[in-house]
């Protein structure tokens, strides 16, 4: 079992889609929704981290980079001393390059 640790570029990545939804869809629950469904993605990464495939985004790090697939967003995450760290939430449609 792992520690998961959201890091502070990841917490902007959830309020930025978090706030884009709710623009996209006023008045719905939808938003509240895909938050909490997020968070207990990345809650589940304490057992099943190590089951996730890399992430195409590996490429552009030195550090491995594995991804959880939620919904079409990707959580991106890298496992150090027993610790999850994520590091990033994107939509699968977004342009990986701007990582680098």
């Amino acid at each position: 079992m792992f520690h998961v640790t959201i890091e502070e570029e990841a917490r902007q990545n959830i309020r930025a889609h978090f706030s884009n939804l709710q623009q996209e869809n006023p008045g719905s629950d939808y938003p509240w929704q895909w938050f909490h469904g997020i968070s207990e993605a990345i809650l589940d990464l304490s057992h099943s981290a190590e089951r996730c495939g890399t992430a195409y985004e590996d490429k552009f790090f030195q550090e491995g980079i594995r991804q959880r697939l939620f919904h079409s967003y990707k959580i991106l995450f890298t496992i150090r001393d027993g610790v999850v760290h994520v590091l990033h939430i994107r939509h699968q449609a977004q342009d990986s390059a701007n990582l680098r």
